[in-house]
């Protein structure tokens, strides 16, 4: 069943007051997956042949303690390394990590199927193909992000199920977050741009604002959830917008 919750009530309830530390993992996530995926010419699908890169690994089953060190090393190496809020060396271990060697680049799998970390900090370019494609292989099936540059793009890799949001609330505001502007209105980087569409007027900064019945990209007119499509609008003006759940 598909979900869209008003706020982050539920999930403030279910994770025992850690929604803020919650979204600043997924704000974190997204600015550093929009940086690996910006070098490839606003987010081109590349294709890359199974092996063209060689991977040091460590699995959460049995973790290999210079891998996961080399790994944080790899993720917090970077210009916005004193920005983000990292994973510890114990939350690390826990994950399956895949660094390219003698890179700083990489991904992890955090929970058996939930693609996290993945960064680019080496000189290499072009690489967000290619860890979307060792991902996918070695059992990455969902991820999770605020709607905005990654949008298009992770429904281009195939993550076209977008079985969650959360609407932004700024009582549980990321710690850390750029707030750069979202077009809610372009489906390349907006869930509502196609079921917003309709409602435009001359312009788009004057849709209806009341509440309104709209059906997100991919779902069905049985899951459509009501938003005010003018505070929408402008809340996605101003760099605030909603977390997309996707999987495969």
């Amino acid at each position: 069943m598909k979900l869209l919750f008003e706020n982050w009530r539920r999930f403030l309830k279910e994770s025992k007051g850690e929604v803020s530390n919650e979204l600043t993992e997924i704000a974190a996530n997204t600015m550093s997956a929009m940086d690996v995926f910006r070098d490839e010419g606003g987010g081109n699908i590349t294709e890359h042949e199974a092996g063209q890169y060689e991977y040091i690994m460590s699995l959460a089953s049995s973790p290999t303690p210079e891998v996961v060190e080399k790994f944080s090393e790899s993720l917090y190496a970077g210009k916005r390394a004193g920005f983000l809020s990292p994973y510890s060396i114990e939350e690390l271990a826990r994950m399956d990590l895949y660094l390219l060697d003698g890179q700083n680049a990489g991904f992890a799998i955090k929970d058996g199927d939930d693609i996290v970390s993945v960064h680019n900090n080496s000189e290499l370019k072009g690489l967000g193909g290619e860890f979307m494609r060792k991902a996918k292989e070695v059992g990455g099936a969902r991820l999770d992000h605020f709607d905005g540059f990654l949008t298009g793009l992770y429904k281009r890799y195939g993550f076209t199920d977008v079985y969650e949001i959360y609407q932004w609330d700024e009582q549980y505001k990321p710690e850390v977050w750029a707030y750069e502007p979202v077009d809610v209105m372009n489906p390349n980087t907006s869930v509502y741009a196609d079921a917003l569409e309709g409602l435009t007027y001359a312009d788009p900064g004057a849709l209806p604002n009341e509440e309104e019945g709209i059906v997100p990209s991919g779902w069905t007119q049985e899951e459509a959830v009501t938003i005010n499509p003018n505070l929408k609008y402008n809340s996605y003006k101003h760099g605030r917008p909603d977390v997309i759940m996707r999987k495969l």
